[in-house]
Protein backbone atom coordinates (compact mmCIF):
# COMPACT_ATOMS: atom_id res chain seq x y z
CA UNK A 1 0.00 0.00 0.00
CA UNK A 2 1.10 3.38 -0.95
CA UNK A 3 0.69 6.56 1.00
CA UNK A 4 0.15 10.58 -0.36
CA UNK A 5 0.32 13.43 0.81
CA UNK A 6 -1.95 15.70 -0.18
CA UNK A 7 -3.55 18.74 0.36
CA UNK A 8 -7.28 19.93 -0.57
CA UNK A 9 -6.46 20.25 -4.63
CA UNK A 10 -2.97 18.92 -5.08
CA UNK A 11 -1.77 15.74 -4.35
CA UNK A 12 1.71 16.72 -3.00
CA UNK A 13 3.33 12.47 -2.80
CA UNK A 14 3.05 9.25 -3.01
CA UNK A 15 5.38 6.89 -0.92
CA UNK A 16 6.17 3.24 0.40
CA UNK A 17 5.16 4.94 4.28
CA UNK A 18 3.21 7.94 5.53
CA UNK A 19 6.10 9.54 7.08
CA UNK A 20 8.21 9.30 3.86
CA UNK A 21 5.08 10.72 1.81
CA UNK A 22 4.88 13.80 4.73
CA UNK A 23 8.44 14.71 4.26
CA UNK A 24 8.63 14.57 0.60
CA UNK A 25 4.85 16.33 0.11
CA UNK A 26 6.06 19.46 2.26
CA UNK A 27 9.67 19.78 0.46
CA UNK A 28 7.53 19.57 -3.13
CA UNK A 29 5.17 22.40 -0.70
CA UNK A 30 8.28 24.48 -0.28
CA UNK A 31 10.03 23.82 -3.96
CA UNK A 32 6.85 25.29 -5.09
CA UNK A 33 5.70 28.15 -3.63
CA UNK A 34 3.22 26.83 -0.90
CA UNK A 35 4.45 27.92 2.62
CA UNK A 36 0.95 26.45 4.23
CA UNK A 37 2.54 22.98 5.24
CA UNK A 38 0.34 22.81 8.36
CA UNK A 39 -2.73 21.65 5.53
CA UNK A 40 -1.10 18.55 4.28
CA UNK A 41 -2.57 15.92 5.28
CA UNK A 42 -1.41 11.96 4.92
CA UNK A 43 -3.97 8.99 3.67
CA UNK A 44 -3.54 5.48 2.19
CA UNK A 45 -3.93 6.46 -1.63
CA UNK A 46 -5.67 3.85 -4.46
CA UNK A 47 -3.50 1.89 -6.70
CA UNK A 48 -5.88 3.09 -9.54
CA UNK A 49 -5.24 6.44 -8.61
CA UNK A 50 -1.95 5.89 -8.73
CA UNK A 51 -1.58 4.65 -12.23
CA UNK A 52 -4.28 7.51 -13.09
CA UNK A 53 -1.27 10.33 -11.66
CA UNK A 54 1.13 8.36 -13.66
CA UNK A 55 -0.84 8.38 -16.95
CA UNK A 56 -1.69 12.07 -16.31
CA UNK A 57 1.51 13.45 -15.61
CA UNK A 58 2.45 12.01 -19.01
CA UNK A 59 -0.21 13.66 -20.73
CA UNK A 60 0.01 16.95 -18.95
CA UNK A 61 -3.81 16.50 -17.50
CA UNK A 62 -5.24 16.54 -14.34
CA UNK A 63 -6.97 14.00 -12.23
CA UNK A 64 -10.08 14.32 -10.13
CA UNK A 65 -9.68 12.80 -6.30
CA UNK A 66 -10.99 12.37 -3.23
CA UNK A 67 -10.79 10.75 0.35
CA UNK A 68 -13.62 8.02 0.25
CA UNK A 69 -13.43 5.74 3.31
CA UNK A 70 -10.09 6.92 4.55
CA UNK A 71 -8.64 6.17 1.37
CA UNK A 72 -7.71 8.61 -1.46
CA UNK A 73 -9.38 7.06 -5.08
CA UNK A 74 -9.54 8.72 -8.29
CA UNK A 75 -13.04 10.43 -9.08
CA UNK A 76 -14.77 9.97 -12.95
CA UNK A 77 -16.44 13.31 -13.47
CA UNK A 78 -19.92 12.83 -13.85
CA UNK A 79 -21.45 14.78 -17.13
Amino acid sequence: MKFAAYTEETIWAVADDEATARSEGEENMIENGSADTAALKVAPIDDSLVEALAEAEEAGTDVLFDLIDGELCEVEPVE
